[in-house]
Protein backbone atom coordinates (compact mmCIF):
# COMPACT_ATOMS: atom_id res chain seq x y z
CA UNK A 1 0.00 0.00 0.00
CA UNK A 2 1.38 3.39 -0.98
CA UNK A 3 1.81 5.71 1.97
CA UNK A 4 2.29 8.91 -0.01
CA UNK A 5 5.32 9.84 2.05
CA UNK A 6 6.93 11.76 -0.76
CA UNK A 7 4.06 14.22 -1.07
CA UNK A 8 3.85 14.71 2.69
CA UNK A 9 7.55 15.42 3.00
CA UNK A 10 7.41 17.80 0.08
CA UNK A 11 4.58 19.78 1.69
CA UNK A 12 6.13 19.87 5.16
CA UNK A 13 9.44 21.11 3.79
CA UNK A 14 8.19 23.47 1.14
CA UNK A 15 10.78 26.04 0.11
CA UNK A 16 9.81 29.29 -1.53
CA UNK A 17 10.52 29.31 -5.27
CA UNK A 18 11.87 32.86 -4.96
CA UNK A 19 14.55 33.68 -2.39
CA UNK A 20 14.40 36.95 -0.49
CA UNK A 21 16.22 39.87 -2.10
CA UNK A 22 16.84 43.38 -0.83
CA UNK A 23 15.09 44.57 -4.00
CA UNK A 24 11.83 43.04 -2.71
CA UNK A 25 11.47 45.96 -0.30
CA UNK A 26 10.42 49.30 -1.78
CA UNK A 27 12.77 52.25 -1.53
CA UNK A 28 16.11 50.57 -2.25
CA UNK A 29 18.36 53.22 -3.81
CA UNK A 30 21.76 51.55 -3.61
CA UNK A 31 22.93 48.01 -3.03
CA UNK A 32 26.68 47.39 -3.11
CA UNK A 33 26.51 43.61 -2.76
CA UNK A 34 29.21 41.30 -1.47
CA UNK A 35 31.43 39.88 -4.24
CA UNK A 36 29.11 41.29 -6.93
CA UNK A 37 29.68 43.94 -9.60
CA UNK A 38 33.30 44.63 -8.67
CA UNK A 39 35.73 45.82 -11.35
CA UNK A 40 39.38 46.33 -10.42
CA UNK A 41 42.10 48.10 -12.34
CA UNK A 42 42.87 51.76 -12.93
CA UNK A 43 39.33 52.57 -11.76
CA UNK A 44 37.91 50.52 -8.92
CA UNK A 45 34.14 50.08 -9.26
CA UNK A 46 31.54 48.54 -6.95
CA UNK A 47 28.43 48.47 -9.11
CA UNK A 48 25.00 49.19 -7.66
CA UNK A 49 22.65 46.17 -7.74
CA UNK A 50 19.48 48.17 -6.99
CA UNK A 51 18.95 49.08 -10.65
CA UNK A 52 19.49 52.80 -10.01
CA UNK A 53 23.07 53.06 -11.28
CA UNK A 54 24.47 54.51 -8.05
CA UNK A 55 27.87 52.84 -8.42
CA UNK A 56 30.82 53.47 -6.10
CA UNK A 57 34.05 54.25 -7.98
CA UNK A 58 37.60 55.37 -7.27
CA UNK A 59 40.07 56.30 -10.01
CA UNK A 60 42.76 57.73 -7.69
CA UNK A 61 45.23 54.90 -7.13
CA UNK A 62 46.39 55.80 -3.61
CA UNK A 63 42.80 56.46 -2.48
CA UNK A 64 41.48 53.02 -3.47
CA UNK A 65 40.53 50.57 -0.72
CA UNK A 66 42.23 47.19 -1.04
CA UNK A 67 39.77 44.66 -2.46
CA UNK A 68 39.85 40.99 -1.42
CA UNK A 69 38.11 38.93 -4.09
CA UNK A 70 37.93 35.83 -1.88
CA UNK A 71 35.70 37.39 0.78
CA UNK A 72 34.42 40.49 -1.06
CA UNK A 73 35.86 42.92 1.48
CA UNK A 74 36.93 46.51 0.76
CA UNK A 75 39.63 47.50 3.26
CA UNK A 76 39.49 51.25 3.97
CA UNK A 77 42.06 51.17 6.77
CA UNK A 78 45.62 52.38 6.50
CA UNK A 79 44.68 55.88 5.39
CA UNK A 80 46.19 59.08 6.71
CA UNK A 81 45.33 62.77 6.56
CA UNK A 82 47.28 63.16 3.33
CA UNK A 83 45.62 60.27 1.50
CA UNK A 84 42.18 59.24 2.75
CA UNK A 85 40.77 55.97 1.42
CA UNK A 86 37.26 56.27 0.02
CA UNK A 87 34.96 55.61 -2.94
CA UNK A 88 32.75 58.13 -4.70
CA UNK A 89 29.26 58.04 -6.15
CA UNK A 90 28.57 59.99 -9.38
CA UNK A 91 26.93 63.38 -8.84
CA UNK A 92 24.41 64.30 -7.65
CA UNK A 93 24.60 61.25 -5.36
CA UNK A 94 21.91 60.52 -2.81
CA UNK A 95 20.36 62.69 -0.11
CA UNK A 96 17.64 61.41 2.22
CA UNK A 97 15.38 62.92 4.85
CA UNK A 98 14.26 59.51 6.06
CA UNK A 99 16.52 56.54 5.43
CA UNK A 100 17.70 53.09 6.43
CA UNK A 101 21.41 52.47 5.87
CA UNK A 102 22.98 49.04 6.31
CA UNK A 103 26.72 48.33 6.51
CA UNK A 104 28.45 44.96 6.89
CA UNK A 105 31.64 45.92 8.69
CA UNK A 106 34.68 44.46 10.38
CA UNK A 107 36.44 47.19 12.34
CA UNK A 108 40.08 47.22 13.31
CA UNK A 109 40.42 50.42 15.31
CA UNK A 110 43.51 51.34 17.28
CA UNK A 111 43.72 52.11 20.99
CA UNK A 112 43.55 55.86 20.40
CA UNK A 113 40.33 57.83 20.01
CA UNK A 114 39.56 58.77 16.43
CA UNK A 115 36.78 59.55 13.99
CA UNK A 116 36.16 57.22 11.09
CA UNK A 117 33.56 58.15 8.52
CA UNK A 118 31.03 55.89 6.84
CA UNK A 119 29.85 58.44 4.30
CA UNK A 120 30.25 62.12 3.68
CA UNK A 121 29.08 64.96 1.44
CA UNK A 122 31.71 66.03 -1.08
CA UNK A 123 31.43 69.78 -0.61
CA UNK A 124 31.35 70.15 3.17
CA UNK A 125 33.41 68.07 5.58
CA UNK A 126 31.27 68.99 8.57
CA UNK A 127 27.68 68.49 7.37
CA UNK A 128 25.45 65.69 6.08
CA UNK A 129 27.39 62.69 7.31
CA UNK A 130 27.28 59.46 9.30
CA UNK A 131 30.45 58.68 11.17
CA UNK A 132 31.77 56.79 14.17
CA UNK A 133 34.09 57.80 16.96
CA UNK A 134 35.90 55.42 19.25
CA UNK A 135 38.77 53.13 20.07
CA UNK A 136 39.27 49.42 20.69
CA UNK A 137 36.83 49.34 23.64
CA UNK A 138 34.12 51.94 22.95
CA UNK A 139 32.22 53.37 20.00
CA UNK A 140 29.93 56.36 19.48
CA UNK A 141 27.75 57.29 16.51
CA UNK A 142 27.31 60.71 14.92
CA UNK A 143 24.70 61.76 12.37
CA UNK A 144 24.97 65.27 10.93
CA UNK A 145 22.21 66.74 8.76
CA UNK A 146 23.50 70.30 8.72
CA UNK A 147 25.48 72.94 10.60
CA UNK A 148 22.92 73.61 13.34
CA UNK A 149 22.70 71.81 16.66
CA UNK A 150 19.15 70.67 15.87
CA UNK A 151 20.46 68.97 12.73
CA UNK A 152 22.92 66.73 14.57
CA UNK A 153 23.02 63.73 16.85
CA UNK A 154 26.38 63.93 18.57
CA UNK A 155 28.23 61.21 20.48
CA UNK A 156 25.30 58.79 20.53
CA UNK A 157 26.65 55.89 22.62
CA UNK A 158 26.68 52.57 20.81
CA UNK A 159 26.33 50.02 23.56
CA UNK A 160 26.70 46.31 22.77
CA UNK A 161 29.14 47.33 20.08
CA UNK A 162 31.58 45.31 18.03
CA UNK A 163 34.59 47.65 17.93
CA UNK A 164 37.27 45.27 16.67
CA UNK A 165 37.82 42.10 14.68
CA UNK A 166 34.22 40.88 14.52
CA UNK A 167 32.08 41.13 11.41
CA UNK A 168 28.67 42.68 12.10
CA UNK A 169 25.76 44.54 10.49
CA UNK A 170 25.52 48.19 11.53
CA UNK A 171 22.13 49.75 10.77
CA UNK A 172 21.39 53.47 11.01
CA UNK A 173 17.79 54.63 10.55
CA UNK A 174 16.09 58.02 10.50
CA UNK A 175 12.32 58.08 10.31
CA UNK A 176 10.17 60.80 8.73
CA UNK A 177 10.03 62.59 12.06
CA UNK A 178 13.21 62.94 14.07
CA UNK A 179 14.20 59.57 15.52
CA UNK A 180 17.70 58.27 14.81
CA UNK A 181 18.42 54.67 15.79
CA UNK A 182 21.47 52.43 15.59
CA UNK A 183 21.47 48.63 15.53
CA UNK A 184 24.26 46.10 15.87
CA UNK A 185 22.98 43.03 14.03
CA UNK A 186 19.52 42.68 15.62
CA UNK A 187 20.25 44.57 18.84
CA UNK A 188 19.02 48.17 19.19
CA UNK A 189 22.10 50.09 20.27
CA UNK A 190 20.93 53.65 20.85
CA UNK A 191 18.31 56.17 19.79
CA UNK A 192 17.63 59.89 19.94
CA UNK A 193 14.71 62.21 19.23
CA UNK A 194 16.74 65.44 19.04
CA UNK A 195 17.50 65.35 15.31
CA UNK A 196 15.75 67.89 13.09
CA UNK A 197 12.93 66.40 11.02
CA UNK A 198 13.93 68.66 8.12
CA UNK A 199 17.59 67.62 8.08
CA UNK A 200 18.91 65.41 5.30
CA UNK A 201 21.93 63.14 5.20
CA UNK A 202 24.04 62.67 2.06
CA UNK A 203 25.42 59.34 0.88
CA UNK A 204 27.79 60.47 -1.87
CA UNK A 205 30.86 58.67 -0.57
CA UNK A 206 31.75 55.59 1.44
CA UNK A 207 34.74 55.36 3.77
CA UNK A 208 35.47 59.06 3.77
CA UNK A 209 37.19 60.68 6.74
CA UNK A 210 36.12 63.81 8.57
CA UNK A 211 38.76 66.53 8.80
CA UNK A 212 41.08 65.54 11.63
CA UNK A 213 39.94 61.93 11.52
CA UNK A 214 40.25 58.91 9.27
CA UNK A 215 38.56 56.66 6.78
CA UNK A 216 36.74 53.60 8.08
CA UNK A 217 39.22 51.69 10.23
CA UNK A 218 38.43 48.31 8.81
CA UNK A 219 36.58 46.46 6.07
CA UNK A 220 33.20 46.96 4.42
CA UNK A 221 31.69 43.85 2.83
CA UNK A 222 28.29 45.12 1.76
CA UNK A 223 26.08 48.19 2.06
CA UNK A 224 22.52 49.17 1.15
CA UNK A 225 20.56 52.42 1.35
CA UNK A 226 16.78 52.88 1.38
CA UNK A 227 15.06 56.26 1.09
CA UNK A 228 12.67 55.38 3.91
CA UNK A 229 13.25 54.28 7.49
CA UNK A 230 11.69 50.82 6.88
CA UNK A 231 9.46 48.96 9.29
CA UNK A 232 10.98 46.84 12.03
CA UNK A 233 9.88 43.74 10.12
CA UNK A 234 11.53 44.83 6.87
CA UNK A 235 14.66 45.93 8.74
CA UNK A 236 14.91 42.48 10.30
CA UNK A 237 14.52 40.84 6.89
CA UNK A 238 17.36 42.91 5.42
CA UNK A 239 19.65 42.30 8.42
CA UNK A 240 19.01 38.54 8.36
CA UNK A 241 19.78 38.40 4.63
CA UNK A 242 23.00 40.36 5.08
CA UNK A 243 24.06 38.18 8.01
CA UNK A 244 23.41 34.98 6.06
CA UNK A 245 25.22 36.07 2.91
CA UNK A 246 28.19 37.40 4.86
CA UNK A 247 28.47 34.41 7.23
CA UNK A 248 27.76 36.30 10.45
Amino acid sequence: MALGLGLGIQCDNKVSSEAFSLTNIAGLQLWAKNKTGVTTGATLTWADQSGNGNDFTQAIANAQPAYNASDGGFDFSGSNNAAPIYMDMPNPGLSFGAFAAFYVLELNVSGTNEFYGLNQLDSDANNNIIQLFGNDTAMFGYVYGGPGAADRVNALPLTNNRPTAAKFVLTVRKDSGSRISFQNNQSIMAASTTFSSAATVDFNRIGYRLTGGRSVEGICYETAYYDTSLSDEDTTSVINDLMTRNSI
